[in-house]
């Protein structure tokens, strides 16, 4: 077990009030044990107890590993794992992952009828907010990648190289230098397709004035990195060049304004206030940020209805965007660790307004 993360799970699940958590989805496992074992529809799971008591229930195909800190239960096709959990269970709340497909938490609950059922991912998912040294070392290597990546992508637009194209050529990239997407694409739009933030790249091919919004995420070493910039092909119209201005500073602002204390809610409304001064706040119809890590979606969030205090170690993004449909779309993006006295940016392709 890595004993700092389970310290502070332990002391987040008192913090709520939870003496005993399930804890299943394999990202989760990996950011205490080191080991994800890909359950898919098997049990993979760990009971953790305020207590400090940890146990594994694996299938032996898992190959999960023995660990002095871990008691350890193997099951196999066949057996009954919900009822080996059972056993260990104390009767009361039990916290559930909220990542645990509903089969499996029916099936413990009808071995237990005692349990009073409970959301239990909040623990975790405190725990992992704040990233430790080893992993901040892993998202900085991550962005180094990303930034290559953003540099080769907008060096590949061309007339006769279609979103779909230069999606995959991005993607290639990132794969021939260890990365991988899982389960997402790599965002390439041009001109009006630039309104809809999470466009799927199609056939269009870039015009002369269109902006190019390029979002690219990459899981590497266990890390995502995500970061967008947005350039303009051959020209760039007065319009845009405006639109690009105004998100430019706003996301500075946003990025000027990271530092322990804050409430991510005012980083949001900051941000915002600088597009709703220049008249498009109707098109910014985004959060301005997500927390980035083992999921390239996690908390906090960067939100208007956020309750989040900015902390030291918090990893997120800062990506304001005007979107108008049917026109034009425009987005800027780095990811951001917070240290003591502000941030540190992790992304840095430059960001000036640039014409290619």
């Amino acid at each position: 077990m890595k004993k700092q993360r389970l310290e502070q799970t332990i002391s987040a699940m008192r913090e709520v009030g939870l003496s005993q958590i399930i804890v299943a989805e394999d990202r989760a496992i990996s950011y205490l044990t080191g080991f994800n074992p890909n359950s898919m529809e098997r049990v993979g799971a760990l009971l953790i107890k305020d207590t400090g008591e940890v146990h594994s229930f694996m299938n032996e195909l898992f190959r999960f590993p023995e660990m002095n800190d871990v008691i350890s239960h193997i099951y196999r096709d066949g057996d009954n794992p919900y009822k080996l959990i059972a056993e260990h269970l104390n009767p009361g709340k039990l916290g559930f992952d909220e990542k645990w497909e509903t089969v499996h938490t029916i099936s413990l609950l009808k071995e237990r009828p005692d349990i009073i059922p409970e959301l239990g991912s909040w623990p975790v998912n405190e725990s992992r907010k704040y990233k430790d040294t080893e992993e901040q070392a892993l998202l900085e290597k991550a962005s180094q990648i990303n930034d290559m990546a953003i540099d080769y992508g907008i060096c590949h637009i061309d007339e006769n190289v279609n979103e779909k194209d230069l999606a995959d050529t991005i993607e290639n990239f990132f794969r021939q230098s260890g990365g991988i997407n899982v389960g997402q694409w790599q965002v390439v739009c041009y001109g009006a397709d630039a309104a809809d933030p999470h466009h799927v790249p199609g056939d269009a091919l870039p015009h002369e004035g269109d902006a190019v919004l390029i979002d690219l995420v990459g899981l590497i070493n266990g890390y995502w990195c995500d970061m967008t910039r947005t350039v303009f092909y051959k020209s760039v119209s007065e319009e845009n060049r405006r639109i690009y201005e105004i998100v430019r500073r706003a996301q500075q602002a946003g990025i000027d304004a990271v530092r322990p204390g804050i409430r991510m809610a005012e980083i949001d409304g900051i941000v915002r206030k600088v597009i709703e001064d220049e008249g498009y706040g109707e098109f910014f119809i985004t959060r301005t940020g997500h927390g980035v890590g083992l999921s390239v979606h996690e908390p906090p969030m960067c939100s208007p209805d956020s309750d989040e205090i900015c902390r030291s170690g918090m990893c997120f993004s800062i990506e304001p965007g005007i979107y108008i449909p049917g026109k034009t779309g425009v987005r800027i993006e780095d990811l951001v660790i917070v240290t003591d006295n502000g941030c540190r940016v992790l992304t840095h392709y430059p960001k000036d307004l640039m014409i290619v």
